[in-house]
């Protein structure tokens, strides 16, 4: 029998970090984490200047319109607007399309987020004259305002479509739409006329399936009261390319960015994509439905247009330092928004120096 011997067979070396200088290097992580945060500074952001002009003239906007409400004798319920802003709508009438979220509304009236805005279009270097495309529901009509108090400031140029119909207690008051918010804005010399054209809303933007049998009729009148272009297109898909068109050519080319605001069936089509987008500035997406499916959020996408997408209020506010439902509102240039934290580099480095060095020094060959 033959033997078979091995041959240029070569030691290799394994090296083992020592159980104590690897607790060791555990010991300096922990500490790095609690002493890198405690010397967190907050510094003011590089755009606090402009995320401030922008809440005070939405905290101007409100004062003028909680004053103007009243003064059509349209009551203002301390119980459902503890601020008294006068954007908080009745929670059912011919306007209401769908449930909606008390708590959210509130939030949203907060000035902050006219600074949120500022953020979000200074991350996509807007400049001033660029045009910025908005279609915006009567859902959130505090949100619509941030927008336009951010473009006013940074000199913008805001083209808004925008559907009558609105979830429970958005811009429901028929005598009280956004409509009629803006014009009395744009009258005291607050905003510019940005409304390029009015829809229903509603169910395929067609106010089907309204809980009050005349409502159609009403929100019609609204519309057509406004003098802005109607939109009333069958199917929807028709809908969507009528804004479609508009956008484009009142952009006089590719708008800079398209804003959603609520979740008007124009803006999200069909997909249920739709409902899955993550809050905030958009620029890329995972997937872009074809056909009639998609809606003007997926056609923007398609046209390589970035998206800021406003629907989740809470999660908006969280992530970006605002408060939730506060009362009374937050003097504006205080909440995080307006702030960046700082962490002290050279104390970041040192740790991460003295962590290697735990490992290094650690280090046993055998062989």
């Amino acid at each position: 029998m033959k033997h078979i011997h091995a041959v240029g067979r070569v030691p290799f070396n394994r090296v083992h970090i020592s159980l104590k200088w690897l607790l060791l290097g555990a010991v300096v992580g922990v500490a790095a984490f609690f002493i890198v945060n405690l010397s967190m500074e907050r510094i003011e952001s590089p755009h606090f200047s402009a995320q401030l002009s922008a809440a005070r003239l939405m905290a101007s906007c409100i004062a003028e319109l909680s004053a103007f409400r009243e003064s059509l004798g349209i009551e203002i319920d301390p119980s459902v607007d503890p601020n008294l802003t006068g954007l908080i709508g009745p929670e059912f009438t011919e306007l209401t399309t769908t449930l909606g979220n008390l708590q959210a509304k509130r939030t949203s009236t907060n000035p902050d987020f006219a600074a949120l805005l500022v953020k979000y279009f200074k991350e996509l270097d807007l400049k001033r004259g660029d045009p910025v495309a908005i279609g915006a529901s009567g859902s959130f009509p505090s949100l619509l305002l941030a927008t336009l108090c951010a473009c006013e400031v940074l000199e913008l140029e805001p083209l808004v479509i925008y559907s009558i119909g609105a979830s429970e207690h958005g811009a429901t008051h028929p005598e009280f739409t956004f409509v009629t918010m803006q014009e009395r804005l744009v009258e005291v010399g607050l905003l510019k006329d940005s409304l390029i054209a009015v829809s229903l809303g509603g169910n395929y933007d067609t106010a089907s399936g309204m809980f009050f049998p005349k409502a159609r009729e009403l929100m019609t009148e609204i519309a057509l009261s406004s003098g802005k272009t109607f939109i009333y297109e069958e199917p929807l898909q028709a809908s969507i390319e009528k804004r479609l068109e508009l956008y484009l050519e009142k952009s006089a080319g590719l708008p800079s960015v398209f804003v959603n605001i609520g979740g008007a069936s124009t803006n999200f089509g069909n997909s249920h994509l739709a409902l899955s987008l993550d809050n905030g500035v958009l620029t890329s997406f995972s997937s872009i439905p074809k056909g009639d499916e998609r809606g003007l959020i997926f056609e923007f996408a398609e046209l390589g247009v970035p998206v800021i997408h406003l629907l989740n209020i809470r999660d908006l506010a969280m992530e970006n330092g605002i408060p939730i439902d506060p009362v009374p509102l937050p003097e504006p240039g205080t909440s995080g928004v307006y702030f960046v934290d700082s962490y002290s580099l050279p104390l970041t480095l040192t740790f991460l120096f003295l962590m290697i060095l735990c490992v290094v020094a650690g280090r046993v060959i055998k062989k």
